[in-house]
């Protein structure tokens, strides 16, 4: 048998689909680098916005329409809430979340997995390889109970379940040991790590940080009140990236309580800029949704005032989309899909204003960046770089920025990088 695989959604399912592959490999499977030459076709699924589901609805059919022969297996999140509409699609197998540890198995037994995420005992998923060869992420966590009232993903994805400390520990130090230059630990709640076993994300990233080789760490999305000022060390040391991404929604008091979000954009400022000030060229990313219910101009513009006041070097803008089921969902005083998308240009537009403002004041600084395979490279504060055509993948080099592009790229003298700068 020879499988396509295709991710949708967030790094989680990123390395999910990893294993999947992994997984194949091991029982004989071939992958195959176009789906037109699979047989059968993986797709590891999203239902955070109803854009998403669509757009993996419409695939499905497409896929059955062209080649009615093919084997379609679906998992992840719209396996959990859709399996009648997957099946009506073109999906001959359905697998739930707790199953997708044994996605082969059912691909090649051909059946069904439909255990709902309330059956899940722990985290499944283990150590697994990345192809890139220059960063792997390592998933350390599962789950979420904040329940934000616009947020479906509780229902999906569980109760949150963490890896113990020690098991992260030993497939960090066997990827490093590999090769791997830039270690990813990520969850769909990655600041929740440990609660549930009596650690913390805080204590792994000091363990992490602690292990030999030549290697950075790069932390995804947390909570502003999960900002705990012991990595304020950690990346000035130049273990942890100096990137933070906290997400923001809103700026406007009002709605942050409608979406059930527990700070004010006072205390996001406030926690923001005490990183901002204490770490050397750290950069911060955010996410906002433009036109929750109820969202008036003026709270919009709140929105866009936190944005400039924090910083906000790298901005993620999404258009609110209903979830039947969720609490938002029965708000009143829904905002109309062309006000949603005029703030959502208007944001996207400022995003690109911020992120080429902070970059042209690189210039002049000397910034570590990881080579990849493209002729490009990523520096530890998230800024994409352009390098020579011989440099090596997977290698640290300097760059003395001199330039940027219209794209916010940075450009500069490049050179061999060394541990003693």
């Amino acid at each position: 048998m020879t499988t396509f695989i295709y991710t949708f959604g967030c790094k989680v399912n990123q390395v999910e689909s990893e294993h999947f592959l992994n997984r194949a490999e091991t029982a004989g499977l071939q992958i195959s680098d176009r789906p037109e030459d699979a047989d059968s076709i993986i797709l590891n699924s999203c239902a955070v916005t109803e854009r998403a589901v669509n757009k993996l609805l419409s695939l499905l059919r497409k896929i059955k329409r062209n080649n009615p022969d093919i084997k379609l297996l679906v998992t992840g999140c719209a396996a959990e809430m859709l399996t009648e509409k997957l099946k009506e699609s073109g999906a001959d197998i359905v697998v739930t979340n707790t199953g997708k540890k044994d996605v082969i198995q059912y691909l090649t037994e051909n059946r069904d997995f439909l255990a709902p995420i309330e059956s899940r005992t722990g985290l499944d998923i283990g150590y697994t390889p990345m192809k890139s060869r220059t960063r792997a992420f390592v998933k350390i966590q599962d789950g979420c109970d904040s329940f934000c009232s616009y947020c479906i993903i509780p229902s999906l994805r569980g109760k949150p379940v963490s890896k113990p400390m020690e098991q992260v520990i030993d497939e960090v130090k066997g990827l490093i040991s590999e090769g791997y230059r830039e270690i990813v630990p990520v969850g769909i709640h990655v600041g929740k790590y440990g609660r549930d076993r009596g650690e913390n994300l805080l204590d792994l990233l000091e363990r992490l940080a602690c292990i030999a080789g030549d290697s950075r760490i790069r932390l995804t999305s947390i909570e502003v009140n999960e900002l705990d000022e012991r990595l304020i060390p950690l990346m000035n040391s130049g273990k942890v990236c100096p990137h933070l991404h906290v997400p923001i929604q809103s700026g406007s008091r009002s709605v942050l309580k409608r979406m059930n979000r527990h700070y004010t954009p006072e205390e996001y400022l406030e926690k923001t800029r005490r990183f901002k000030e204490q770490v050397k060229d750290l950069t911060l990313g955010g996410d906002v949704i433009t036109g929750f219910p109820g969202e008036t101009e003026a709270e919009a513009a709140e929105t866009e005032e936190l944005i400039r006041s924090a910083g906000v070097d790298f901005l993620h803008v999404f258009q609110y989309s209903d979830r039947e089921g969720t609490p938002a969902s029965a708000m009143p005083d829904k905002v109309h899909s062309s006000v949603k998308k005029a703030r959502a240009a208007n944001l996207r537009e400022l995003g690109e204003e911020l992120k080429n403002k902070t970059a042209l004041s690189m210039r002049g600084r000397v910034l570590r960046v990881l080579a990849q395979n493209d002729g490009s490279g990523l520096t530890d504060n998230y800024f994409e770089a352009e390098l020579p055509a011989d440099c090596q993948k997977n290698t640290f080099y300097g760059i003395d920025v001199r330039e940027v592009s219209e794209q916010s790229f940075l450009k500069g003298e490049v050179f061999p990088w060394t541990t003693e700068r």
